[in-house]
C-alpha cells in the first residue's frame, strides 16, 4: 500500500510544519510531496526548507518560492508580502536560493498524476471558480484521459470530481477512474478557510481514496515569531482566524 501525504503553502511557518510532519509520521505515510510556497509570509524559512530537503521531499515551485529566489521577477505581490519576501531572502544562502529557483513548476510522479502550485498550465493562476476547475479538468482529460491533479496556491481545501465540488469533510473521498479529479490540500502554514488548523491531505493509491487532515499547532508561537521578526502585524494576526 502506498500512502502519500500532499502538503502545500507552508510559508515559513515552522510550528505548523512540525505538527503536520508529526501527524504524517503517525499516519505511516510512505512518501510526501510539496506543492510549493515553502517560503514567504512567515518567520522561519530556513528550518522549513531544511526539513524538506533533508528528507528529499519532491517539491514544485510556488510563486513565493520564485520571488524569494529571484527578486527581479515581476509578480503582483502586495506590500506586506514583499516585506516578508525580503526578510525570507536575507535568511537563506545563495545555494538555498538557487534550489528554490530551480524547482520545477509541474511534477508527474505517475502516469496521469499531476502536481502543480496553481494551474498545471500556469503556476500563478488561482483556481477558484467552477469554470476554472471545469476548464482545467477538461483540458487535462482531453490531453490523455482521466487521472488526478493536486494543486495549491489558494490556501483552501478543495475536492472536484470533474463535474462538481465535493465536501472535504466527507473523507475519505473515492477517486473516480473515469474523471480528471482535482484536489487542493489547503495550506500548512496559512489557512484561509476560517479554520486556523494546518491542512493537508493523504492519497491512498491502493484504496484509491483521498482523506483531508487538519492539525492543531502552536499558532500563538508562530504569530509571536512573525512579530518579533519585524514583519507586518497582518501576517501574524491572520493566523489566529485562519484568514
Amino acid at each position: 500500500m502506498t500512502r502519500t501525504a500532499i502538503i502545500s503553502d507552508i510559508h515559513s511557518n515552522w510550528q505548523a510544519l512540525r505538527s503536520v510532519w508529526s501527524r504524517i509520521e503517525e499516519l505511516n505515510c510512505d512518501q510526501i510531496f510539496c506543492l510549493g510556497d515553502i517560503v514567504g509570509y512567515g518567520a522561519r524559512p530556513l528550518e522549513c526548507l531544511k526539513l524538506l530537503r533533508e528528507n528529499e521531499v519532491p517539491c514544485v515551485q510556488g510563486n513565493h518560492d520564485a520571488l524569494v529566489s529571484d527578486g527581479s521577477q515581476n509578480l503582483n505581490f502586495n506590500e506586506h508580502s514583499l516585506v516578508a519576501v525580503d526578510h525570507n531572502r536575507a535568511l537563506l544562502s545563495s545555494e538555498q536560493l538557487a534550489y528554490l529557483a530551480a524547482l520545477p513548476t509541474l511534477l508527474k510522479p505517475e502516469e496521469r498524476v499531476f502536481l502543480a502550485h496553481g494551474s498545471p498550465e500556469d503556476r500563478d493562476r488561482y483556481l477558484v471558480y467552477r469554470q476554472d476547475f471545469r476548464q482545467v479538468s477538461s483540458s487535462l482529460f482531453s490531453d490523455g484521459g482521466p487521472g488526478v491533479c493536486f494543486f495549491g496556491h489558494t490556501h483552501y481545501p478543495v475536492a472536484y470530481d470533474g463535474d462538481s465540488f465535493l465536501s472535504c469533510e466527507a473523507s475519505p473521498i473515492d477517486l473516480n477512474k473515469d474523471e480528471m479529479m482535482l484536489f487542493n490540500p489547503g495550506s500548512v502554514g496559512q489557512p484561509r478557510d476560517g479554520d486556523p488548523r494546518a491542512s493537508f491531505l493523504v492519497w491512498d493509491s491502493e484504496a484509491e481514496a483521498i482523506s483531508f487532515e487538519r492539525v492543531e499547532y502552536d499558532v500563538d508561537r508562530a504569530r509571536e515569531e512573525i512579530l518579533a521578526a519585524g514583519l507586518p502585524d497582518r501576517l501574524a494576526n491572520r493566523l489566529l482566524a485562519g484568514r
